[in-house]
């Protein structure tokens, strides 16, 4: 074990219980009503160890002792961002496998994508696919090239599998362009894959969502569908490009229901057994994110304003009836939400202070969890065990959905612990830690 250096590993330790147990004590008391002074809180000194800490924790890879790496060196983000901050990228979690494999993408909205299988035996990263997403539930994973993209049914840790589907990027750039002749879009994309920001594939694999950096696409067959923006719209004021600003889009785990939106548009459902699209006015300035309940009976959206935002909840029975079209149930009005993923207890949401927080249909806050940077992307695995958390430092974090007792050095109110984490940073190897 020539990799530690004991007296660095104790001091890393030493602050780290420090400062979470602090953190967790000014929580508290501000979840009390209490008024607790935030300069109170004396900084988390790791950063002034974290390079020699980072060089322990890639030599523990090269030897395979990660156990013990765990043991000596509990993981932390926030400390290291002082001096790794150029090299932290983006990790999208794309879906869960199985109960012990997760399919991520890094380099997203670049030419420097990458897709990642995580599982016990480690990490893999595919040769061949440039990005990836998943159907909810796993079965169908769908991978992009060059070419085109790939729908595989059941793919293995190696995304091998039986091919049912198959999307020519000639095939799909050339019905865009005859739809929309003299608009910039996806259609003039030299490298469409490059501007992938999700892949959902529906109905058996016969049918894919796309959401690029220039729109929101349903692909059913030999048929391509703008979504978003509109084409009407685009006609109406004179559009140049269909890039969107803030682009999301979310289905319902029936497939039944579609959710987008973007920046300057409302949020968005298209109910495609009736062919009907609702629009839902955002209760904050832009819409951010979308997320449908596990059941298919709400959808929920979230709307920022800067660092913040108003998240609500739609019952998909009052939006399709026009029963009720204002004043849908506020979740949440504080957090600006990357992401969302329904378990059973809640709503789990991922927001750009780098907090999880787990909140029933009531609007009630269950539980909240700290991973240290801007959260990006959440998957739940099937049978709902353990939570996929992606960084915008970088990270993917594992986490724990059935401990009875958060570690020392968590922060957070609810008993989450953090199983494995990896450090999938820009041009490095990935880290196991």
């Amino acid at each position: 074990m020539d990799w530690l250096n004991t007296e660095i590993a104790k001091q890393w330790r030493n602050e780290g219980r420090r400062y979470a147990r602090d953190v967790n004590t000014f929580v508290r008391k501000m979840l009390q009503g209490e008024h607790p002074d935030e300069s109170e809180l004396a900084d988390d000194a790791r950063h002034s160890i974290s390079s020699k800490v980072m060089k322990m924790v890639k030599q523990a890879n090269l030897q395979g002792d990660l156990e013990k790496l765990r043991e000596e060196l509990p993981a932390a983000t926030w400390p290291l961002s002082n001096h790794f901050q150029d090299s932290m990228q983006a990790v999208q979690t794309a879906g869960y496998l199985n109960e012990d494999t997760v399919l991520c993408n890094t380099g997203v909205l670049s030419n420097h994508g990458q897709v990642y299988i995580m599982d016990q035996q480690g990490w893999w990263c595919s040769p061949d696919y440039t990005f990836a997403g998943c159907s909810a539930d796993g079965v169908y994973a769908a991978l992009a090239d060059s070419e085109g993209l790939h729908v595989i049914d059941k793919p293995d840790r190696r995304l091998e599998g039986e091919r049912i589907a198959f999307y020519r990027w000639q095939s799909i750039r050339d019905q865009i362009k005859a739809l929309m002749p003299e608009i910039e879009s996806l259609a003039d994309c030299a490298h469409p894959e490059w501007t992938l920001e999700k892949l959902i594939p529906m109905d058996q694999g016969q049918a894919l969502l796309l959401q690029s950096q220039y729109g929101v696409y349903l692909i059913e067959q030999e048929r391509v569908t703008l979504l978003h923006p509109d084409h009407a719209e685009i006609q109406e004021y004179e559009y140049e490009d269909t890039q969107l600003s803030m682009g999301h889009a979310a289905v319902s785990y029936d497939e039944r229901w579609i959710a987008w939106g973007s920046q300057m548009s409302s949020h968005t459902v298209l109910d495609r057994e009736k062919n009907k699209t609702y629009e839902v006015e955002p209760e904050s300035s832009y819409p951010h994110c979308a997320a449908f309940s596990r059941d298919s009976q709400v959808v929920w959206f979230n709307a920022c304003h800067f660092y913040n935002g108003v998240t609500i909840q739609v019952p998909l029975a009052s939006i399709s009836d026009r029963v009720q079209e204002s004043q849908w149930p506020i979740m949440d009005e504080n957090a600006r939400v990357y992401t969302m993923v329904e378990i059973q207890a809640g709503m789990v949401m991922g927001d750009a202070y780098g907090y999880l927080y787990c909140i029933n249909r009531e609007g009630q806050e269950l539980w909240r969890h700290f991973v240290g940077s801007t959260i990006y992307s959440l998957t739940v695995s099937p049978e709902q065990s353990k939570l996929a958390v992606g960084t915008y430092g970088g990270m993917l974090h594992i986490l724990d959905l059935c401990s009875e007792r958060m570690d020392a050095y968590g922060i957070g109110t609810g008993s989450l612990r953090e199983l494995e984490r990896y450090v999938l940073w820009r041009e490095q190897e990935p880290l196991r830690w």
